[in-house]
């Protein structure tokens, strides 16, 4: 897919869709640096993945903290020249519950993570980029881009954003040859997903909304952000690609057409 030697920097990538992502990047012969906030799960995921210290770099990384975002490019860029491209998966869903209920300091968090630091994501990389010819830059939204949710309005509010961020990025950065994208999951089978649903009947009834009539695996999210990053995706930018089973197309009920 035009990887090959390309560097690219996964954020999130300890677990879930990040960690598949290592792994899908790896398989498409980039170098590939793992960013997150622990360290263990990083070096965990270069090694499922089958990536050596000569091919992968974990670096731990908070999106919330603007320097902990500029060391972990400045460190990816000093150790292979370069990025060429990122995909920007860190992200974190809140405690659910009734709005009248919900507590500032969680709000804060959830936009925090999800929003700002995909921002400073985005800030950081495409300076990196720009220096060098541009790259690839891709977020991660949700279904909760596009719906509200009434678990939690205040993570729906900042998936809106994220797809906002990206197509008003992709429109700045057009110039420098650096094209912006957003990966939009549905339901997927991640420990995040688990947490949030943890029993079986929880779990059946997220696949029913689907109507493909399952959850997401990871993986599935990953191939979508492999895409968008790689030249295959090259007249692409400022588009969030929904990967949800059909959810947002609507609902999968059929029409009743009237007797009598």
């Amino acid at each position: 897919m035009g990887l090959g030697g390309k560097v690219v920097m996964v954020t999130g990538a300890g677990s879930g869709i990040g960690r598949a992502a290592v792994a899908a990047f790896a398989a498409a012969g980039a170098l590939v640096v793992a960013a997150g906030r622990r360290f263990e799960p990083l070096e965990e995921s270069l090694q499922v993945a089958g990536v050596d210290g000569e091919r992968g770099l974990a670096i731990s990384c908070d999106v919330t903290d603007e320097s902990s975002v500029a060391h972990a490019v400045e460190t990816a860029v000093t150790r292979f020249g370069r990025l060429d491209a990122a995909v920007n998966t860190a992200g974190t869903f809140g405690p659910t519950g009734p709005l009248i209920d919900s507590r500032y300091e969680d709000a804060l968090e959830v936009v925090s993570v999800n929003l700002i630091g995909m921002w400073l994501c985005l800030k950081h990389q495409a300076s990196a980029m720009s220096g060098t010819g541009g790259g690839s830059i891709v977020t991660t939204g949700s279904v909760a881009s596009f719906l509200g949710h009434s678990g939690s309005p205040m993570y729906a509010a900042a998936k809106h954003g994220v797809v906002g961020l990206t197509k008003s990025a992709a429109l700045q950065l057009a110039p420098h040859g650096i094209r912006v994208n957003a990966v939009c999951p549905g339901s997927t089978d991640t420990p995040m997903l688990r947490e949030l649903y943890p029993d079986a009947a929880q779990m059946r009834a997220r696949a029913a909304r689907a109507p493909l009539g399952r959850v997401g695996e990871p993986e599935e999210a990953a191939a979508a952000a492999v895409w968008l990053a790689s030249p295959w995706s090259s007249y692409v930018t400022g588009q969030s690609l929904a990967v949800d089973g059909g959810v947002t197309a609507g609902s999968p009920a059929p029409v009743r057409t009237p007797t009598g």
